[in-house]
């Protein structure tokens, strides 16, 4: 009954809420890439979305559940692969927790994070079972998805030493020592998966010119701001785990002084205020993605210590590679070390091969995390206001049976209006901005050719581009969408100053307004 609960948790969140921003942005890049090339950091992604949209059709509702399903299936791939000797219930009650602590994490359309997800638990669970075998075929097949991670994620060249390490220990685990000989296989696998990265990318850009115009083009990963988050996120984990394993330490000491239930209590309310003060307070659940981190890295290294007499061991290799993994899709991100909770839905799998010592611990930070879960869930819905205020359902074909809040559905509802009108009377529509990316989905080939996420108002690093676009065509229109619906009234920028310039002149109707000029 946990799991089916669990089950239905999970997925019932792909009836609520709607970003304009990051999950459209990469559909438009799938469906409608500037200049029609994709974009080399992700380019497999967008070969794989257009094709799932036009198998399943357009409609983010399909997207949604296409992106839980990957989801599910990476919890799941480690165990049609490799054999566990767990009891079946546990197996289960592991899988159901991590599927509900997960449930608010889960809130993309479809994208490359959960296509990258995927695979990297398929080379995962390959890796674990190349090391269980040393088949030579499984070599073959890992060179070849290193290389469609590399292809579906550009920083995810990461796996490529890692699964270079893995067949390295394997040689040395298998013969008792290690000799250069031995880097035969490792080498083999190296250079094949280089030789697929290099035909798949020359294969679909015709020189390196084109190969390096398809960049994203995102100022958001600049190296300082990079190692910033890093920094900050890093500092947090080590403060988490020290919390996590001192408290580890503490209910392993106190039973012996104190009657179990006041230990409990006492370990109980701990985290229950830690986690209240400093896991539920940040923005988009930055904190509470940072502490499933910290816990599943805890449970790795209590694990390690545990078995530091065979430290070599397949458990203990296990426990190796997955915690290398988990750093995978941070690597590269703007986003810090937020994604590493990403791969926390492998961490069924590792538990089935370990055996946790004192479980009433860590069955106590589970029963205090998961009211936190619904909380972040309910009341933090990923760029939209809480669940039980999105109570209005989209009428627009492709966001049918999507709810989001009456202000939201209001604005999309007002600018569909006066984007038909605006078309009927042949005026040429466009958008611009950070959060007019679900615009661009809704009505394709209107994204001025600009293949950025970010698109300032305050710096004219894309006008020439805008210019160019609109050079010669005297019935345009260009809506300026840089803020939400309802985030209040703001001077006029730089960008909207220019196009006044230009000829437009400012039309503004409620909340909707944009730039227009025709020919009288």
């Amino acid at each position: 009954m946990f799991l089916v609960l669990s089950i239905l948790y999970f997925f019932s969140g792909i009836f609520f809420g709607l970003d304009f921003t990051d999950s459209f942005y990469h559909l438009n890049q799938a469906l409608h890439p500037a200049d029609g090339i994709y974009l080399y950091p992700f380019f497999l992604s967008s070969i794989i979305i257009n094709t799932i949209v036009e198998i399943i059709g357009p409609e983010i509702i399909y997207l949604r559940l296409i992106n839980s399903l990957l989801l599910f299936f990476s919890l799941l791939i480690p165990f049609i692969f490799i054999k566990i000797q767990k009891p079946l219930t546990e197996v289960i009650f592991s899988i159901a927790c991590v599927l509900f602590l997960f449930a608010p994490l889960n809130v993309n359309i479809l994208g490359y994070d959960s296509l990258s997800i995927f695979i990297l638990s398929l080379i995962f669970s390959l890796s674990i079972l190349y090391v269980k075998s040393s088949k030579l075929y499984l070599l073959m097949l890992l060179s070849i998805l290193s290389a469609a991670a590399v292809f579906i994620r550009l920083p995810n060249l990461l796996v490529i030493p890692i699964v270079f390490l893995v067949i390295g220990f394997n040689e040395k685990i298998h013969k008792g020592c290690f000799y250069a000989k031995d880097l035969k296989l490792p080498m083999i696998f190296l250079l094949l998966t280089l030789l697929w990265v290099y035909l798949g990318f020359s294969v679909y850009y015709s020189n390196v010119e084109e190969f390096f115009s398809a960049s994203a083009n995102s100022t958001s990963h600049d190296i300082k701001i990079l190692f910033s988050h890093y920094f900050r996120h890093g500092l947090k984990l080590i403060l988490f785990i020290s919390l996590i394993i001192g408290g580890h330490y503490f209910f392993r000491k106190l039973q012996c002084l104190m009657p179990k239930l006041w230990v409990y209590i006492l370990i109980a309310v701990f985290f229950a205020i830690f986690i209240g003060f400093f896991v539920s307070s940040s923005k988009y659940w930055q904190n509470y993605s940072l502490f499933l981190t910290s816990l599943t890295i805890s449970i790795l290294i209590l694990q390690i210590i545990q078995d530091r007499k065979d430290l070599f061991s397949l458990k203990n290799m296990v426990v190796y590679l997955y915690f290398l993994f988990l750093f995978i899709n941070p690597f590269g991100s703007n986003t810090g070390l937020l994604k590493a909770v990403s791969l926390f839905l492998l961490l069924p799998f590792v538990l089935s091969l370990n055996d946790l010592k004192l479980k009433q611990y860590w069955l106590l930070i589970l029963i205090v995390l998961l009211p936190f879960s619904l909380f972040e869930k309910f009341y933090r819905t990923y760029e939209d206001k809480g669940i039980l205020s999105l109570n209005t359902t989209l009428e627009l074909e492709l966001l049918k049976y999507i709810n989001t809040n009456e202000f939201r559905a209001e604005f999309l509802e007002k600018i569909n209006t006066e984007v038909l009108e605006l078309k009927n009377n042949n005026i040429q529509v466009y958008f611009y901005g950070d959060k007019g990316h679900v615009f661009h989905y809704l009505y394709p080939k209107t994204n001025l050719n600009i293949n950025s996420f970010f698109q300032p108002v305050e710096k004219m690093v894309y006008y020439p581009k805008i210019e160019q676009v609109i050079n010669g065509k005297i019935n345009t229109a260009i809506f300026i969408v840089d803020s939400y619906p309802g985030d209040g009234f703001k001077e006029l920028s730089f960008l909207e100053l220019s196009l006044m310039k230009n000829g437009f002149h400012r039309v503004s109707k409620g909340p909707v307004f944009y730039y227009l000029r025709i020919n009288e």
